[in-house]
């Protein structure tokens, strides 16, 4: 069974993200040692530097959704199923910093979908507490493990049946956002289609920085960052950032 991990790079008028894919893709050489392929468009790999072997798909992404004032590029992850060279895929986001080698144990867990329902916020603030958000439990689709399944092809298609009816859906489970997430759309996805067939999920909480804390330095083994007129560090640890203004430190 051949492994690797899936990455969706969009730059946007407001955030060079092809500058966090970089940063992204080192720590997975470095601590993985896994295949990467990225998935992205011709004017973002353009400006992508030289990362190596890794294996480009090159797409015309859609473009009409954004979140408050920032362009947001993210209705493409529908198509990873088919996207993906792999038996077995770590798909996740380019904000997703691997400074351990902890995704590993992930590759070995004997079940065809993995995602998130639990998230850690480093700050302590609990700002993902978004249970009135919406009748349905939010999944964390930052990073999920999938294989080649007819039941995950399935959770992928309806994915995109969710993106293309999202107004339909944010009605039906009375979700606050009107923008499209993927974390909603595959909290639904995987609602429809496992039925009452109980979910199993990635262990632990999906550790994670929200936007409030703001990245000062980058190292090669963790994050110095602000909060609340303090200096906090992260070493050693995998972290999802949500500070994109980390393509400047």
């Amino acid at each position: 069974m051949n492994k690797g991990i899936l990455l969706y790079c969009f730059d946007t008028p407001t955030c060079k993200y092809h500058k966090i894919l970089e940063r992204c893709v080192r720590l997975i050489q470095k601590n993985l040692n896994l295949e990467i392929t990225v998935v992205t468009n011709y004017e973002t790999f353009k400006s992508i530097g030289n990362l190596g072997m890794i294996n480009y798909k090159l797409i015309d992404n859609e473009t009409n959704n954004k979140r408050g004032k920032e362009f947001w590029y993210n209705l493409d992850r529908h198509t990873a199923y088919d996207m993906s060279p792999y038996d077995k895929t770590i798909l996740m986001d380019i904000d997703y910093f691997c400074f351990t080698n902890n995704l590993l144990n992930l590759l070995d867990i004997d079940e065809d979908f993995l995602i998130h329902d639990k998230i850690h916020d480093l700050t302590g603030k609990d700002v993902y507490n978004f249970r009135k958000k919406s009748i349905i439990p939010i999944l964390w689709a930052t990073v999920i493990v999938f294989e080649k399944t007819a039941r995950v092809k399935r959770i992928f298609d309806f994915v995109k049946y969710v993106k293309q009816n999202y107004q339909h859906f944010i009605n039906l489970y009375r979700i606050d956002y009107n923008n499209f997430r993927n974390d909603y759309a595959f909290s639904i996805a995987v609602n429809q289609v496992n039925g009452h067939t109980q979910q199993k999920f990635l262990p632990g909480k999906l550790p994670t920085l929200p936007a409030i804390a703001k990245v000062l330095e980058f190292k090669d083994n963790g994050l110095v960052f602000k909060y609340d007129d303090k200096i906090n560090f992260i070493e050693d640890q995998d972290v999802h950032v949500l500070d994109k203004e980390i393509v400047n430190v």
